[in-house]
């Protein structure tokens, strides 16, 4: 039997023998033509003696037939909202077709005749090329299937007897029967990729390029029967996808048509000419991602990737997914048949890092995705520059494949200078080193993305004894919440935020003193270059972050600078300017700062001061508080507590009867306190001349205390010698000692000089208070004891009586005045004008307020 289309080539195939089930042929045009052919027709006399049938029931046909319209016929040519693009026919073929740019079509490959029987002795040839593509991207192809009744591909001429849903490959498709094969390009030379028949679904077989290739071979004969009757699909459908991915990924093969299988020993040998090998070089990328190939894999194939890093780095490898795809609908070897392995440095005398086989098993994988940064425990993490993955394709990826993505990157652990003995990892120290550069850790460990929660490192520079470190740091980052701040008033850097220990920030120290840090400056973010000069021949540098999420590293946090030594000037080479000679352990004292040249630039270097008995120290400096914009001048005199984050005080100087005081930490602060308790601060005062030395300026300084009171009664104990204004106590050698201590220099008065100031002041108070007492008392007595005058009876007995007061008008007239007054029920008196007490008198209240005695002008 065969069917023959008019507008078709009539093949040379047949369908043969004797028919079985449901068998159903769709036309791929609108009319057909059934021809039966009897190559072999004879009629024997046995045939009729044993009763069977004459030669008009030897060939026994049955069919019907319908009309459809091509709307209906869904399950060809899609639905209406979506149909399907079968392809360009290719001239003088009986069924090859071309598809292009599938990713704008909904591209389907068929069968012919498809979903109906397809006739015989074909081998149809599907070509699908994608065009274009966006720029930095490759387009591969892709074919698959899920639904495992649009697969049917008859693999032998008899019933099947149970119904078998899986395809089979390779070797157990007869080629005499019928089979599909598909090639990794646009040739038959291009490699080959499934070989398959029978039916069941299809995982996805994607090509490594833009071309792919489906050849269709049908035999030339065929039994019409089908293997179950509820199966009405014949042939094949395939679904075409076209997948875009980066051109510099190593999601695909860059050759292609010249994969090399290898044995598992070649494996190892790194070809720069094979094409699934890739090299990532530090120099060229510092991070990125490799993943396993998107397309498929011939069996037997081996992918490696090659992480190279420079002199002192490691590789750090984080697996970001990782999958074992397993086809189901195709027979599962016996054996493992991807293997995937990492080696520390080549694979030849490598310490291996990992090795996966088993599908239930798997590398370290990052619990966190990529939204989160990878942990070092869920990592690999080399010793050497070199890191290399290798994965094994046993049974290529037809049976199964792996799917992985993983993030390399390239970590310097090299740092600049020494490392310090006895300090933390990070802790380098500088000297005479010919580069002269510092800057911070590139280490991605030391930070939030590699597990770390807070960093601090010192960088310690040491120079020689007559010499002195210049420091430029050219540019620094340390967060978006700190900025560097200039500040005018004490010409020194420092932090927006304080620059506590709590926030990230910068701290150039020096320790001039043992046990005595002064900060020279703080910074943050710096855009231009900043240049400090050290004091001493010893400079710490330190680089404090205290607070990292896991996404901070060396890109949120960073610093480079650059140092170096110089011969420090003359003068403080010399004896008088050694740090101890600049230290003061006294009581009370004085000294010049600031200087007109270099000769005196000793006069310039930091003083140290400390109270010896334990009290608070109160500072005079000739000069007055500068602010930001008050100070015209240059130079800066700075008074520092001891550690403290910025000056106590920045003081323009200025000679002349200004005098900005300045007293120690917990004079007028509340006490600090830390996690222990109280923390006292120190109350020892660095004073810092900065500036361009212009001017002169004497520092006075004294030991002061506070009055201990026993209660809010009782005068205060232990402070003979005070300071009012200030509210201090001195010690007795600064009393009247020529010179003023005290800002209104009551330590000098004549008070405080004279006779009167050897008496015993307190007893004199008490023994003139009682005295007075006595006085008042003894007065009191006599005028008790005076006989009462009667008063006449015309007098007033009441303050209504006595006549209001005029002023005189003629002063040529005044008289004594005498007034008569009433005690309430006691004694008239008269007041005297030399006398402060009453004594009795019988004269008449004046007529007239002339002649009341007024007090003198200005008398209160």
């Amino acid at each position: 039997m065969q069917i023959a289309e008019p507008s078709r080539p009539l093949g040379a195939g047949y369908w043969c023998g004797t028919s079985w089930g449901s068998n159903v042929y769709y036309s791929e045009t609108s009319a057909v033509a059934l021809l039966l052919r009897v190559f072999n027709h004879t009629e024997t006399p046995e045939a009729e003696n044993q009763g069977g049938p004459n030669s008009e029931e030897a060939v026994l046909l049955r069919l019907s037939y319908r009309f459809l319209k091509k709307n209906q016929a869904v399950l060809r040519y899609g639905p209406p909202y979506r149909p399907y693009f079968l392809g360009k026919a290719v001239r003088r073929t009986y069924c090859d077709k071309f598809f292009d740019d599938c990713d704008q079509q909904n591209c389907k490959l068929q069968s012919p005749n498809y979903p109906g029987m397809y006739p015989r002795n074909l081998t149809c040839q599907y070509k699908v090329h994608q065009t274009h593509a966006p720029p930095g991207k490759v387009a591969l192809v892709r074919l698959k299937q899920e639904n495992p009744h649009l697969i049917y591909i008859k693999d032998k001429n008899a019933p099947h007897v149970k119904r078998d849903r899986k395809l089979a490959l390779a070797e157990n498709c007869d080629v005499l029967q019928d089979y599909i094969v598909i090639h990794d390009g646009n040739t038959t030379d291009a490699p080959i990729l499934l070989k398959a028949c029978k039916g069941g679904p299809l995982s996805s077989i994607t090509a490594s390029g833009p071309n792919i290739l489906v050849l269709f071979h049908v035999s030339p004969f065929d039994f019409p029967f089908q293997d179950s009757p509820r199966r009405k699909i014949y042939g094949f459908q395939f679904d075409v996808e076209i997948m875009f991915v980066d051109s510099d990924s190593t999601a695909y093969i860059r050759r292609p048509s010249s994969i090399l299988v290898l044995p598992p020993l070649l494996a190892e040998i790194h070809d720069p000419y094979v094409p699934c090998s890739w090299e990532m070089k530090s120099s060229g990328r510092r991070s990125g991602y490799v993943q396993a190939p998107e397309h498929s894999l011939l069996p037997n194939t081996s992918c490696t990737w090659r992480l190279s890093g420079g002199i002192g780095e490691v590789v750090w490898l984080s697996f970001l997914h990782y999958r074992h795809v397993i086809h189901k609908e195709i027979p599962k070897p016996v054996r493992c048949t991807n293997t995937l392995t990492i080696h520390d440095g080549a694979t030849t005398n490598a310490t291996m890092l990992a090795n996966v086989c088993q599908t239930e098993k798997y590398p370290r994988v990052c619990g966190g995705g990529v939204s989160v940064a990878c942990l070092p425990e869920d990592s690999y993490i080399s010793n050497s520059p070199l890191l290399t993955i290798t994965l094994h394709y046993a049974e290529g990826t037809i049976a199964s494949h792996i799917e992985f993505l993983a993030r390399f990157e390239f970590v310097r652990r090299r740092q600049w200078g020494l490392s310090t003995q006895s300090g933390n990892s990070c802790d380098r120290t500088f000297g005479s080193s010919p580069d002269r550069l510092f800057a911070s850790p590139r280490d991605v460990f030391y930070f939030g993305r590699g597990g770390r929660k807070k960093l601090r490192c010192t960088y310690t520079f040491k120079g020689g004894h007559n010499q002195v470190i210049s420091i430029r740091m050219l540019r620094s980052y340390m967060g978006d919440h700190c900025r560097t701040l200039r500040q005018g008033s004490s010409n020194r850097y420092e932090c927006s935020n304080g620059g506590s220990d709590d926030y990230p920030s910068i701290w150039i120290v020096e320790d001039i003193w043992p046990g005595v840090p002064l900060r020279r400056a703080c910074l943050c973010d710096v855009n231009r270059p900043i240049t400090i000069m050290s004091y001493t021949s010893k400079v710490s540098f330190i680089f404090n972050v205290p607070h990292m999420t896991p996404r901070d590293d060396y890109t949120h946090y960073f610093f480079e600078g650059e140092y170096e030594l110089l011969p420090a000037p003359t003068p403080i080479n010399g004896v008088g300017c050694i740090a101890d000679h600049r230290r003061y352990d006294i009581p009370h004292g004085n000294f010049t700062v600031g200087a007109g040249g270099l000769a005196d630039a000793c006069d310039s270097l930091p003083r140290l001061i400390t109270p010896p008995d334990g009290g608070f120290l109160f500072l005079r400096v000739d000069g007055f508080a500068a602010t930001e914009k008050n100070c015209v001048l240059g130079s800066r005199i700075n008074v520092y507590g001891v550690g403290g984050l910025s000056p106590l005080s920045s003081i323009c100087p200025e000679p002349g009867e200004f005098k900005a005081q300045v007293f120690s930490n917990g004079w007028e602060r509340r006490p600090l306190y830390n996690r222990t308790g109280p923390l006292e601060p120190s109350r020892a005062l660095i004073v810092e001349y900065t500036g361009n030395y212009s001017t002169r300026a004497v520092v006075n300084w004294i030991s002061v205390w506070r009055p201990v009171t026993l209660s809010l009664t009782a005068p205060s104990v232990g402070c003979d010698h005070r300071c009012p204004e200030i509210g201090a106590c001195l010690p007795q050698e600064l009393m009247c000692n020529r010179i003023p201590d005290c800002p209104s220099e009551a330590d000098e008065t004549a008070a405080a000089c004279g006779i009167l100031a050897a008496l015993p002041w307190a007893t004199v108070v008490v023994a003139g208070t009682m005295l007075l007492a006595l006085l008042i008392l003894l007065i009191a007595v006599v005028t008790r004891r005076r006989p009462p005058r009667k008063m006449p009876m015309h007098e007033s007995n009441s303050f209504d009586s006595l006549p209001k007061l005029k002023k005189s008008k003629d002063n040529k007239k005044k008289k004594k005045i005498k007034a008569n007054i009433n005690d309430f029920g006691g004694s008239i008196g008269k007041i005297s004008n030399n006398s402060s007490y009453f004594t009795p008198s019988t004269k008449k209240p004046p007529s007239s307020s002339e002649d009341f005695l007024l007090p003198p002008d200005g008398a209160s």
